[in-house]
C-alpha cells in the first residue's frame, strides 16, 4: 500500500469537499476530479481489524461482489497516511442517488422497492450478509440499471446461501432507521415478503415466520 505524507494529505483535504465526518475526524471526501476518498481508522485497540483492516475488507468485498455479479464501486487506489493513522481508499462514485433519496423524490415507490427486495434476496442466496445495509447504502440510477452497493466494509460473504437466522439478522439491520421502516411499511410487509420469497431459494414454509419477525422489528421505532 502506497504511503501518503501529512503534507500530501493536507493538500488532498484542501482541494476536496468533506462529505462526512464524526468526532474522530473526516470520514469521506469528494475530490475536485470527482473521486470519493473513504478514510478508515482502527476503532478499538483489540479488534478483528488487527487481523484484517476494514480498508482491506472494503477492497476485498468490492472484488468479491463483482465476481458474484453485483454492482458496486471500482477501487482505483489504496494509500496509508501514517501521521493521521488512516487508510484511504479512492474510487469513482456509482452514478445515481441513494435509494432513500430516490424514494423521497418519486411519487410511486413500488418499482424501486421491488428492485431492492429482489437484490436483497439475491445477496442472501449468494451468501452475502451486508451488515451495513440500509437504503442510504444502496444507489439507484434508473429503473433499467442495477442497484449499486456502497459502504461495503462490514460484510460477510459465505460460499453457501445464508441461513434463515442470518437472513433475519439482516432484516433487523435493514430496519434500524425510522425512514427506512416507513418505506417498508408503505410498500406493505406482506408484499415485501411475497417478493422476497418469490426470488429467494428459501422454502416458502419460512414465510410466515419471517413475516411475523419483520412485523415485530418494524413495531420498534428506529433511529431518527
Amino acid at each position: 500500500m502506497k504511503s501518503l505524507s501529512f503534507d500530501e494529505y493536507q493538500q488532498l483535504v484542501g482541494c476536496s469537499i468533506v462529505m462526512e465526518r464524526d468526532k474522530h475526524g473526516v470520514k469521506v471526501l469528494e475530490t475536485s476530479d470527482g473521486h470519493i476518498v473513504k478514510l478508515f481508522r482502527r476503532k478499538r485497540f483489540l479488534s478483528s481489524a488487527l487481523l484484517k483492516s476494514y480498508a482491506s475488507r472494503f477492497v476485498e468485498n468490492a472484488k468479491t461482489l463483482k465476481k458474484l455479479g453485483f454492482h458496486t464501486i471500482d477501487v482505483e487506489n489504496e494509500v496509508y497516511c501514517k501521521p493521521i493513522k488512516r487508510a484511504l481508499i479512492i474510487y469513482r462514485p456509482i452514478p445515481g442517488q441513494t435509494l432513500r433519496a430516490a424514494l423521497r423524490a418519486r411519487d410511486s415507490h413500488d418499482d424501486v422497492l421491488e428492485k431492492f427486495i429482489i437484490l436483497l434476496a439475491q445477496l442472501h442466496d449468494k451468501g452475502v450478509l451486508f451488515r451495513s445495509i440500509h437504503l442510504n447504502n444502496i444507489i439507484f440510477q434508473d429503473v433499467m440499471s442495477p442497484l449499486g452497493l456502497i459502504d461495503i466494509a462490514d460484510m460477510k460473504i459465505e460460499a453457501a446461501p445464508l441461513s434463515p437466522s442470518a437472513r433475519l439478522r439482516n432484516f433487523r439491520h435493514l430496519a434500524r432507521y425510522k425512514v427506512d421502516q416507513e418505506s417498508v411499511k408503505r410498500f406493505g410487509v406482506s408484499r415485501f415478503m411475497d417478493i422476497y420469497f418469490k426470488t429467494s431459494c428459501l422454502p416458502d414454509n419460512y414465510k410466515q415466520e419471517f413475516l411475523a419477525k419483520m412485523q415485530a422489528v418494524l413495531s420498534v421505532e428506529g433511529r431518527g
